[in-house]
């Protein structure tokens, strides 16, 4: 019985430390100059040339200087609005 839990605790352990290793090591995005908020969550509205590769969800935007890009995903934790 004893060496189970010894088995899952040090198992639980690993997980922990391998997620906060993880969550650490995401790419980091930009933080954007102009965004939306809806319900606490942002999303950026900057008009871009191209979206980074790291963008998900990528929608063209016609303009008078032509297509241009914005990027939908969500900004992510800590990564405030700037306001102009």
């Amino acid at each position: 019985m004893k060496s189970s839990t010894l088995l899952t605790i040090l198992v639980l352990q690993a997980l922990l430390v391998s997620a906060a290793m993880a969550k650490g090591q995401g790419p980091k995005k930009a933080c954007c100059k102009e965004c939306t908020s809806w319900s606490g969550v942002y999303t950026c509205d900057d008009l871009l040339t191209k979206c980074a590769a790291t963008c998900k969800q990528c929608v063209p935007v016609s303009t008078d200087k032509g297509t241009r890009y914005r990027c939908r995903d969500f900004l992510p934790e800590g990564c405030p609005c700037k306001t102009n």
